[in-house]
């Protein structure tokens, strides 16, 4: 694993799905003095890249071209990079018109009898890596965006706020065992909703809905994750799905999960005081609690 403190100037390269991460990583890239080269998705990824890299930089393709894709990085000079945003898993059951998986696609889906999200993206990097690039770890290059332990924004969480936190972290480390997702919502000790593949923001709307104001969402990582890629990610959008549902509080997994857009997010857990806090999966307690 290369330390970002002792790398050469070569261009690392980001594999940009949806979302706000890919511009955040573009971002922190740059101040640890590295240039950023990236491919991106129609219709799937942020068409801020295009302002935030130079056309020399950035190459937009469809998804599922991994042989382009392969070319296109060659070309870019990158030899390192980052697997960076979303891919909806909805798109593999219907690609609404995103996806035109090339021989090299349909060959690697053909192998993967899990289609879960981290078997797909592991046989990506494992495709990458077998055609001579190396994957960097979103833990190591992306660190500055990692939740701390302990109160991040808002007010500071009730006690019966964090007994479901904690309640919840098992939870949700028996879904990620399990493959299904990173997030839940509860209330009082019930379960209200868990995340499958319809992603956090729905989960939260679903959860809200059946358990009323006062929700708590808690979102991390699965066991044995590798850290090179889908860290779970909370931001602004995560926060308005829970302003709309009355959710009062959000766990985040300390030193696993990734907070996009802080200024932002923290201008909003304020606003709205709604109580975000790092918590540690491993201890039965959260540190800020009464």
């Amino acid at each position: 694993m290369e330390d970002p403190r002792t790398s050469s100037a070569a261009p690392i390269g980001l594999i940009a799905g949806a979302g706000r991460l890919p511009l955040e990583a573009v971002v922190r890239l740059r101040e640890q003095g590295r240039p950023v080269a990236a491919i991106a998705f129609e219709g799937l990824s942020d068409p801020a890249l295009a302002t935030a890299l130079s056309g020399d930089a950035l190459r937009w393709m469809r998804l599922g071209a991994l042989a382009a894709m392969r070319d296109a990085l060659a070309e870019l000079g990158v030899r390192r990079l980052l697997l960076v945003g979303a891919v909806p898993k909805s798109l593999l059951l219907d690609g609404r018109g995103l996806v035109a998986p090339d021989a090299e696609a349909v060959g690697l889906l053909a192998r993967l009898v899990d289609r879960g999200d981290e078997p797909l993206l592991r046989g990506l990097a494992d495709w990458l890596v077998g055609a001579g690039f190396e994957v960097l770890s979103q833990e190591v290059w992306l660190a500055p965006l990692l939740a701390p332990v302990g109160a991040i924004a808002g007010r500071t969480p009730s006690s019966e706020e964090c007994a479901d936190a904690v309640f919840g972290g098992g939870i949700v480390r028996a879904l990620g065992r399990a493959g299904v997702g990173q997030s839940v919502v509860v209330k009082q000790g019930c379960v209200l909703a868990v995340e499958a593949i319809e992603g956090t923001d729905e989960t939260i709307r679903r959860g809200g809905a059946l358990g009323g104001a006062g929700v708590t969402v808690v979102k991390g990582a699965r066991p044995g994750q590798d850290r090179r890629f889908d860290l779970p990610a909370v931001g602004p959008g995560t926060l308005r799905a829970m302003q709309a549902v009355g959710a009062r509080a959000l766990a985040i997994e300390a030193g696993a999960a990734l907070i996009l857009e802080r200024a932002e997010f923290r201008a909003i857990a304020e606003r709205s005081e709604i109580a975000v806090w790092g918590l540690s999966l491993d201890e039965a307690a959260c540190e800020g609690s009464p």
